[in-house]
């Protein structure tokens, strides 16, 4: 996690307040736990905001789960529980409503940064997508390392990084996450690129995130340009 722990290095200082998005899965609790070993030392605030989706029998317990890693690592805990919703168009609005928890608790301690556990498997996933339905210029970008929201910035530190490389790294340093069983599921079209297309990109070139990192990272360029001229 070199890359990340770098980057962050370069951002963050003693007055920095943190709003992390944790499901307790292996890409958030890598996140959370690279925060906790620099919050050591550079001495800033963490906020972690959990939403319990209540889709599963696991959510309670991966709630507790977080909230407990929060006590033992000082950390600020926030919790929403999803209760209303359309399940028709369940995903689309849950991404909605949490995203309106992170406002609310970033409003709530004036936070400087969100930081979501997005990582380079996702930025895969979300450019092919686009591609295959059709997006701005912008939109084919993916999404960003870092994107002002005008009164905070939203992060994404595991860009750099494969789902694979994440978990292996969880694995080694013995770190305990939290699995959603319907990550495993085809039935959503994000994990139908997850498990069908992208083994065969990374079979042809093992670094082929990168190629998609600098990829985006071009096209965000050139639609700066443009805007810009």
């Amino acid at each position: 996690m070199d890359k990340t722990i770098a980057y962050l290095k370069t951002i963050l200082n003693s007055k920095s307040v943190i709003v992390i998005g944790c499901s307790g899965g292996p890409d958030s609790m890598c996140l959370l736990h690279l925060l906790c070993d620099l919050k050591e030392l550079l001495n800033f605030k963490v906020i972690v905001a959990h939403m319990n989706h209540k889709q599963r029998v696991e959510s309670d317990e991966e709630a507790i789960f977080v909230k407990d890693f929060c006590e033992k690592n000082n950390c600020e805990y926030e919790y929403y529980e999803l209760t209303d919703y359309i399940p028709s168009n369940f995903h689309s609005e849950a991404r909605h409503i949490r995203y309106k928890f992170f406002d609310q608790v970033i409003a709530k301690y004036n936070a400087d940064y969100l930081m979501t556990a997005h990582h380079g498997d996702d930025l895969m996933e979300t450019i092919l997508m686009r591609i295959g339905r059709g997006s701005t210029l912008k939109g084919y970008s993916g999404f960003d390392l870092i994107t002002d929201k005008s009164t905070y910035k939203q992060v994404h530190p595991l860009i750099f990084y494969t789902k694979e490389q994440i978990k292996d790294y969880m694995d080694k340093h013995n770190y305990d996450y939290r699995i959603d069983i319907t990550n495993n599921s085809n039935d959503y079209t994000r994990n139908r690129y997850r498990h069908l297309v992208l083994p065969i990109l990374k079979k042809e070139n093992a670094n082929i995130n990168e190629k998609y990192y600098k990829f985006s990272e071009t096209i965000i360029d050139a639609d700066n340009f443009i805007n810009k001229y």
